[in-house]
């Protein structure tokens, strides 16, 4: 029988996965996304006052309906890290990584031994509730198989670290943040800047190079466009709220030129 691909084997080898990023903190939308046809969905930890019992219902929610959980997370500490994998996400996007030393932290901080130093555990929701295996080996194996650990490129500083940054044993993936990055160069949300566009693609080329997960975000459909030709496996188009917001808004003004 041959041996299961890997999470990242699969992904690397599969169409681009389009999935929203959520702030409404409800599994509710989680299933509503899974049936709407996402792949999976971004549970926004940075920028929403979510907690972990949240995070992890949302990624049941996930679960269930046969979808991927990915949450960014605050940041690259420790209990930030280990609390969203224990709760079950499936992907572990960390913000502001900057150096290789940072991503080397984070990739301790998310996978077992021999890969890195995740904190002992056999019996989270994210491990099976100790059903996953038999032994702490193969539960270790299982997990550093089973979930992807990304970090974020999102600026000038990133971006001139990024091959030192790609090349770390335990990072799965790359996501390149083009709204934090266009801030740190001088033109915020100049969606159509050459510059921002090339290292966008810098850093998808940079994934690929290293056998590592490439994503991003879709700010235009011009700039989704180039991120698609350059061969990026994760996008995150849309979310919850600004739907929401805009689905209300036109049948509101619908009804009121009634």
């Amino acid at each position: 029988m041959p041996e299961q691909l890997s999470l990242k084997e699969r992904i690397l080898s599969g169409p681009i996965l389009y999935g929203p990023s959520l702030l409404s903190m409800s599994p509710a939308v989680v299933e509503v996304a899974a049936l709407a046809g996402c792949d999976f969905v971004w549970i926004e930890v940075e920028h929403s006052g979510i907690d972990m019992m949240q995070i992890e219902n949302m990624c049941r929610a996930a679960e269930l309906r046969g979808i991927l959980s990915l949450t960014r997370v605050p940041d690259g500490s420790r209990p930030s890290v280990l609390r969203n994998l224990e709760a079950g996400a499936k992907i572990i996007l960390t913000p502001q990584i900057h150096t290789a030393q940072q991503a080397a932290a984070v990739a301790e901080f998310g996978k077992f031994p021999p890969i890195g130093k995740r904190g002992f555990n056999t019996g989270s929701r994210g491990l099976g509730y100790g059903t996953l295996a038999s032994t702490a080996e193969e539960v270790f194996a299982i997990a550093n198989r089973e979930t992807i650990i990304m970090v974020q490129i999102e600026s000038v500083e990133a971006l001139e670290n990024l091959d030192a940054i790609a090349a770390i044993e335990g990072i799965d993936g790359l996501f390149f943040g083009p709204g934090d990055t266009s801030a740190d160069m001088g033109i915020p949300a100049q969606w159509d800047n050459e510059d921002l566009v090339a290292a966008g693609e810098r850093v998808i080329q940079a994934a690929r190079a290293n056998s590592k997960i490439s994503s991003s975000t879709c700010p235009t459909p011009e700039m989704t466009k180039r991120w698609q030709q350059a061969g990026v496996n994760i996008l995150i188009s849309g979310g919850d709220v600004g739907t929401l917001r805009t689905g209300f808004a036109d049948k509101i003004a619908e009804l009121k030129a009634l």
